[in-house]
């Protein structure tokens, strides 16, 4: 009729090594959920910039197509300049920077990008249009073109720069490389396929992609 509650066992909170094993779970998961979400916020940062670029030489094309006016002038070209020349300071930004791209307005239709001290109402020998900044720690680090048997290889390359201009009616691009960084005339290169602009998050493991533009006009994006 009673029981006898002194054969009564009770068992209160945890071990030491349950308590171990539950946090050792725990920072593990952590670790791994972090490391994920940095890795996410790096690949969506780079995707984001890829696309502004993507976006940016389609811009520009539709400038040129859609006969938009330069003062005046509604016969002028338009192209977007890029450089893997690290951040100037002052007017030099408008040079183009692997920090920034120029979108242009090729006013004496010599399909080179000039660039003066100013930037939103281009003029002869101040050809800037827009000045895109990346805010992000993401950068530009290379510049490659294809001439249908040699994919170049300019990474390791500081002073590269490439415009890729159009001009009505045709949406196809023409293409100013330099190697050197240099004022002086484009870099002849017979057969010239496509041209890439490599773009990098600049965290480890890095992560990259390329915006390939193709002598036909066409944009695409790729890791």
């Amino acid at each position: 009729m009673f029981k006898n509650f002194d054969n009564v066992k009770y068992n209160k909170g945890v071990t030491l090594i349950e308590l171990l094993v539950v946090i050792f779970i725990f920072v593990v998961i952590s670790g791994i959920t972090i490391f994920d979400y940095g890795k996410f916020k790096s690949s969506l940062s780079i995707q984001n910039l890829a696309d502004d670029i993507a976006l940016s030489v389609r811009k520009a094309q539709g400038y040129a197509i859609g006969v938009h006016r330069s003062s005046s002038v509604f016969d002028t070209g338009y192209g977007i300049h890029f450089s893997v020349n690290q951040e100037n300071l002052g007017s030099g930004r408008y040079s183009g920077t692997d920090k920034s791209f120029v979108i242009f307005s090729d006013i004496n239709n010599d399909k080179i990008y000039d660039y003066g001290e100013n930037c939103g109402t281009p003029a002869t020998g101040d050809e800037c249009l827009e000045l895109l900044n990346i805010s992000s720690i993401d950068k530009i680090i290379g510049i490659r073109y294809y001439d249908g048997h040699v994919l170049s290889d300019t990474l390791t390359k500081t002073k590269n720069t490439l415009d890729i201009v159009f001009k009505r009616p045709n949406p196809e691009p023409t293409f100013c490389y330099k190697n050197d960084g240099s004022d002086s005339a484009c870099d002849t290169i017979p057969g010239l396929s496509y041209v890439q602009v490599i773009i990098s998050s600049n965290t480890i493991p890095a992560v990259t992609k390329t915006i390939t533009i193709s002598n036909s006009g066409q944009i695409s994006v790729a890791n």
